[in-house]
């Protein structure tokens, strides 16, 4: 039996944004220009290496998960008050 090879992990941006260069798929004979560097200032990169705006979706449900966790605090206080008057 073959020994399998390891197929390396996409993220999940990789798996649906094309790789930069990389031909698109209506153009498969046709190079992809390569964009001009951006200037090392305007690149705006977080210290892990990551672009921050790649977390918006986590952002929102932090958000989410704050106001559930407030309302739900608010509804234990007013049970406390409520029953200990």
């Amino acid at each position: 039996m073959a020994k399998k090879t390891r197929r390396a992990r996409l993220s999940a941006t990789q798996r649906y944004m094309p790789t930069p260069g990389a031909p698109a798929p209506d153009q498969a004979g046709v190079p992809a220009p390569r964009p001009a560097p951006m200037p090392r200032a305007a690149q705006s990169v977080s210290r892990l290496g990551q672009n921050p705006e790649d977390y918006t979706h986590i952002r929102a449900d932090l958000q989410r998960i704050g106001i559930l966790a407030g309302s739900i605090l608010a509804v234990l206080l007013a049970l406390r008050i409520l029953v200990f008057r």
